[in-house]
């Protein structure tokens, strides 16, 4: 079983470089899935067929679909959905607002989860490709997992005391069915999908970018966000790559800026294999045009395979008496990374993302004495 997500900023290729390798593993006799979680779906253009929330057969071996958020809340999320918008009803809030409100934060999130470990459990694939949402919603969707134990903890703490305090008062609102009493269960689901995640022979990460300024740094927070979380990146593609000359002088000025982007690219991201595509005169729409960049991409190599496996996101050891924390970080922007410890957690932030790492009992009640920065690595030393 393989589960690969292709993420990058918006607009740089990704439902079509995702199409691309749903086609190629279908047409290499693996049944496979693409499933789409941005908001702004183009899957089904890329296809020409229409999609839904269940998977639809494209063609032989490959099965497409489209999450659609707003709809999975209102058909299977309707009592927590209800619940929570009957209390902002209640506190004066106008029913058309509670019901956009009603949103819990994480619940987009959550589903999209759900549909991967669906997808994944289900035995009817050896492959599912996501079609990722743009980086900052895509960060929050893969720390998800780990936050939910947190989130449903203290929504069912608060739950608990409230019935305890003001059971009478309450009753009213709750629905028939105690939906607080489920979330232990999703917790469960949630840490299942994450080992799954984390596991770099079933899940990689793959970034799709082009040779440009903007999208390159997104690119590479991409890379430390994935290692903050202790995710694998074992490719990125670069996609929309022109000719290497031409005797247009405004064209071979384009080609020029490229070309000293490649050259970043080249040196950010290794040893990562870097996978490239050229700008295509005509639209990518079908399964054999899929089909066709998907060969001109992966050059006969199997885009099912883990294409790299060789690095370490964390690591503790002992130097010189003193415990030693390393975490992979590379491409970090280093003014905008603090790292504070709070009780046994180590909490790492670059720019609006936190990775809250729970120390090992080894280091829980220790003070750090420094840190330092090298050659992409933090190392955080802790006093005896």
């Amino acid at each position: 079983m393989r589960i690969i997500l292709y993420l990058g900023k918006g607009g740089v290729g990704k439902t079509t470089v995702s199409a691309s390798t749903a086609t190629a593993i279908a047409r290499s006799g693996k049944r496979v899935l693409i499933m789409s979680t941005d908001v702004a779906h183009s899957l089904a253009d890329a296809f020409g067929v229409e999609l839904s929330s269940t998977p639809v057969e494209v063609e032989k071996n490959l099965f497409a679909m489209e999450v659609n958020i707003l709809a999975e809340i209102r058909e299977n999320w309707t009592e927590l959905y209800s619940y929570f918008s009957s209390i902002l009803m209640h506190d004066g809030t106008n029913e058309i607002v509670a019901e956009e409100l009603a949103i819990v934060p994480g619940m987009e999130e959550m589903i999209s989860l759900r549909y991967i470990w669906k997808a994944a459990k289900s035995g009817k694939y050896d492959a599912v490709v996501v079609d990722a949402a743009p980086t900052g919603e895509t960060m929050r969707l893969l720390g998800m997992p780990e936050s939910y134990g947190w989130y449903s903890e203290k929504i069912g703490g608060w739950h608990s005391k409230a019935i305890g305090f003001a059971a009478p008062l309450l009753s009213r609102f709750m629905p028939k069915k105690n939906i607080f009493k489920l979330m232990p269960e999703v917790n469960e689901h949630m840490k299942e999908l994450h080992g799954m995640l984390q596991d770099k022979s079933i899940t990689t990460f793959r970034v799709v970018l082009n040779p440009e300024n903007m999208v390159i740094k997104e690119a590479l927070r991409v890379q430390t966000y994935l290692n903050l979380f202790g995710y694998k990146l074992d490719a990125a593609v670069v996609n929309k790559v022109l000719p290497s000359n031409s005797s247009d002088p405004y064209l071979q000025a384009l080609i020029d800026q490229q070309a000293k982007y490649l050259r970043v690219i080249d040196n950010c991201f290794y040893p990562v294999p870097i996978f490239r595509a050229m700008q295509s005169s005509k639209e990518v729409i079908s399964t054999d045009r899929l089909y066709d960049l998907s060969q001109e991409l992966f050059s006969g190599r199997n885009p099912m395979e883990v294409l790299y496996s060789n690095d370490k996101t964390q690591t503790l050891e002992k130097i010189n008496g003193k415990y030693v924390l390393s975490l992979y970080l590379p491409n970090v922007e280093v003014d905008k990374l603090a790292v504070n410890i709070k009780g046994d957690e180590l909490l790492v932030d670059i720019n609006n993302f936190r990775k809250s790492i729970v120390l090992p009992n080894v280091l829980v009640g220790r003070k750090t004495e420094g840190a330092d920065f090298e050659q992409g690595t933090l190392n955080i030393t802790f006093a005896n």
